[in-house]
């Protein structure tokens, strides 16, 4: 394997550790929106230095890659799934949060190569390109093979506008007035072709969100999830864990001044700190019982 791989030569950018205690499992790392590589390599170092093997894989916003959350294609995880096979890497599980955990979903369950998926605070549907200032533009979050994948509409914003919508959400609910963003996934209008079909994956899969997630209802994602896959009789391991007290900083070592923007944490600091370092402990549990993609 290379130290670095970029789009304009491999068809994917990432950077390369080769793990020590458990070389053999490589992790493909993701992180979530408006998180550049210098975040990235920070919130990873939990994974490196526990021994696995970690492609931290750039799906945006790195640099020199685009800036919008607009048909990031899925293609970039299957060249560096197929990159690793070709070095002989066969127990390839991929990690993600927050839209890193969506993108990391929605891989696996087109890619069945993906044997493993740490999904921290993640949705379960494909949206449309959020827009703060201006119009949406009704362009989907993903791609794959050139084509975007069906998205949902963020429709109460499409008939309010940002502000309008704000308004709108503070006369509705007093009490948690940071919490707006997650509001416009509330009162979006969710359709079957744009949710991500988790039960398509070969993989065993943990599921991880705090029950008060300002930023988008990850709770009920991993809970409408968990049912899909036991209605569907999913062969493969899941486990679903939801902390009463935590903040969308799960998966994260965050500094101080990143807490002050989410309520959890200045209502619960002490709860936010310890289910981060559960959810950590939570993820190399569910590696520990890692044996690939068996029944």
């Amino acid at each position: 394997m290379k130290e670095s791989y970029r789009v304009s030569e491999d068809g994917f950018e990432a950077r390369w550790f080769e793990g020590t205690d458990h070389k053999d499992k490589v992790i493909i790392w993701m992180h979530g929106s408006g998180m550049n590589e210098k975040h990235c390599l920070a919130d990873s170092e939990y994974m490196r230095k526990a021994g696995y093997s970690v492609l931290m894989l750039g799906f945006y916003f790195w640099k020199g890659m685009s800036k919008r959350m607009c048909a990031i294609p899925v293609d970039y995880v299957e060249r560096a799934v197929a990159e690793l096979k070709r070095n002989g890497y066969d127990q390839i599980g991929i990690h993600g949060i927050s839209s890193g955990a969506a993108y990391a979903l929605l891989s696996a369950s087109l890619i069945p190569e993906i044997s493993l998926v740490l999904s921290i605070c993640p949705f379960d549907y494909v949206m449309e390109e959020p827009k703060i200032i201006g119009k949406p533009t009704g362009r989907s979050w993903f791609s794959y093979h050139g084509r975007e994948i069906p998205c949902s509409l963020f429709t109460g914003q499409r008939e309010k506008g940002f502000l309008g919508s704000i308004r709108a959400y503070k006369k509705q609910d007093t009490e948690h007035l940071n919490e707006f963003l997650r509001s416009f996934y509330e009162n979006a209008t969710l359709t079957e072709a744009s949710r991500i079909k988790v039960e398509n994956m070969k993989a065993s899969v943990l599921l991880v969100a705090p029950e008060r997630d300002n930023q988008w209802p990850s709770p009920t994602a991993v809970r409408r999830m968990e049912q899909k896959l036991t209605e569907s009789k999913y062969p493969y391991r899941v486990k679903a864990v939801i902390y009463p007290r935590a903040s969308h900083l799960l998966g994260t070592n965050p500094p101080e001044s990143w807490k002050k923007a989410f309520p959890a944490e200045k209502r619960w600091p002490r709860e936010c700190d310890e289910a981060r370092a559960d959810c950590f402990d939570q993820e190399f549990r569910f590696l520990d019982a890692w044996h690939g993609a068996e029944k």
